[in-house]
């Protein structure tokens, strides 16, 4: 009986820190996860201005991201696009 409460528990506790490494850190088609793609105004926050915003409809991110569409593409040597082919990743 032991054996199987020690392994029900092992099991649970990997499970929830898949759960939390994956949770933190899954980015999907933003340059954000879903943690970190949000900003909380808790005590900084003005006149009008929402408790919780988007982070991409922020006035500071939206700056940043124009000043990177400003910068010039770095050229991809050809041996980290072989690398790209093999893991079957796209790269762009």
């Amino acid at each position: 009986m032991k054996k199987i409460l020690f392994t029900l528990f092992t099991l649970l506790v990997f499970q929830g820190l898949s759960l939390a490494v994956n949770f933190g850190s899954y980015k999907s088609e933003t340059d954000y996860g879903l943690i970190d793609g949000f900003k909380w105004n808790f005590f900084n926050r003005e006149e009008n201005q929402p408790l919780v915003q988007i982070k991409s409809e922020t006035k500071e991110e939206q700056e940043r991201i124009e000043k990177e569409k400003d910068k010039p593409k770095e050229v991809q040597d050809d041996v980290r696009l072989y690398r790209f082919m093999l893991d079957n990743t796209v790269a762009f």
